[in-house]
């Protein structure tokens, strides 16, 4: 009973200092054609980031919008996640293995560390650790205590979180194959949050169990759906 008190005492300070509007709709959505609209996730924290608490870039908040065609079958998702819990972008185990496509549409308020490579452009990488030629982790000696910055030298922050009551456009355009018939449809939207990826806990040895409890304590937040009528 305690561990669920906690669990929903989290979920009210997470819904306290966020907020979602929306969503608005460019154009009327018809049967056959595409359609685009957007959500503003609004940080209502004056103190704090969102995400916030943590030096690093594990912590994850990201939007889950889904179609729900007249039928009843989900037609179009943004925010879905693999088979082990991670979102779909370019970290995702399923995604890297070619299992599951890429969310080109993903909106993602998680920090990303960037470190250097050999050569070419930076990277997004798990930790600040900068690759050496053999693309083992190697902490190359730096010109300044590691403990004042926090990281090694060269590794930079992605940031990709709202500022204190910062706000920030969620834009979406469903496919018109996902369109295919009129009638009323339903748009469920919702802010997820974790406090580590998976990708990272399996990085760092995690165990299964440990995964088991991360993907437990995710939060849902400011769940809510929508109707609209599709015309033909």
């Amino acid at each position: 009973e305690k561990i669920a008190e906690k669990k929903e005492q989290r979920r009210q300070v997470m819904e306290n200092g966020s907020r979602i509007d929306g969503p608005v709709f460019s154009g009327e959505p018809r049967a056959g054609s595409s359609f685009s609209f957007s959500y503003r996730v609004t940080n209502t924290d004056p103190g704090h980031n969102l995400p916030s608490g943590s030096l690093g870039a594990q912590p994850e908040i990201w939007l889950n919008v889904a179609l729900i065609a007249p039928d009843g079958k989900r037609v179009w998702e943004s925010g879905y996640v693999d088979s082990n819990g991670d979102m779909a972008d370019l970290h995702s185990l399923d995604v890297r293995a070619g299992r599951l496509a890429h969310d080109d549409q993903l909106f993602n308020l998680q920090t990303k560390f960037l470190i250097t490579n050999v050569k070419g452009t930076d990277r997004e990488m798990y930790l600040p650790f900068n690759l050496d030629i053999d693309q083992l982790p190697f902490l190359r000696p730096p010109g300044q205590p590691v403990s004042v910055m926090n990281h090694p030298p060269f590794a930079r922050m992605e940031g990709r979180s709202l500022p204190p009551l910062g706000s920030r456009t969620a834009s979406y355009t469903v496919p018109r194959a996902a369109m295919s018939q009129p009638g009323k449809y339903k748009l469920a939207v919702r802010l997820r949050s974790r406090a580590e990826p998976i990708y990272f806990m399996r990085f760092v040895g995690a165990t299964l169990d440990m995964e088991q409890a991360m993907n437990e304590w995710m939060l849902d937040l400011h769940p809510y759906t929508v109707e609209l009528d599709v015309k033909p």
